[in-house]
């Protein structure tokens, strides 16, 4: 539920999921069924602060009454998701895993791309660091150079 006001009957979060269960026992009749409850009133972001997609999907929902002073990039990444979204909600049950292992696929790519240019950067500045150390720069223009803790430097 999208709400633009607090509700007395939750938690002061912008966040609240709840499950159906029955009232006298307290069981959970369908752990599948749940609410997901936003209250827009907790969601205090600013534009410059939102840095994943859902938060500036959520900045965008809350802020649809200002959405032509919305930058146009804004825009267009809250769009694109919605049609990706919407686009997979139309396949057969067996596109929708075909699809989803796509997905899956591209982000474990993307997550051993990060990692391996995080790698050669980190080997990067120890190969640099290594070079000053034997051209006989100090400690402190090392560690101000590459970036490394002295500690690092001690140990090349």
């Amino acid at each position: 539920f999208l709400m633009n006001f607090k509700e007395d009957g939750l938690e002061s979060k912008f966040r609240t999921d709840t499950v159906v269960s029955d009232r006298d026992s307290g069981r959970v009749v369908n752990r599948n069924f749940r609410q997901i409850y936003l209250q827009f009133p907790y969601f205090t972001k600013e534009l410059d602060e939102c840095s994943t997609l859902s938060d500036k999907l959520m900045y965008a929902l809350k802020n649809m009454n200002n959405w032509n002073r919305m930058p146009d990039a804004l825009k267009e990444q809250v769009f694109s998701h919605l049609d990706r979204l919407a686009a997979k909600a139309h396949l057969s049950e067996g596109d929708r895993i075909a699809y989803d292992k796509a997905v899956d696929r591209y982000n474990v790519s993307r997550i051993v791309e990060n990692d391996i240019r995080e790698q050669a950067v980190a080997e990067g500045r120890l190969e640099i660091a290594r070079k000053l150390k034997e051209n006989g720069f100090s400690i402190a223009d090392i560690v101000r150079i590459a970036g490394l803790s002295p500690e690092e430097i001690d140990k090349l």
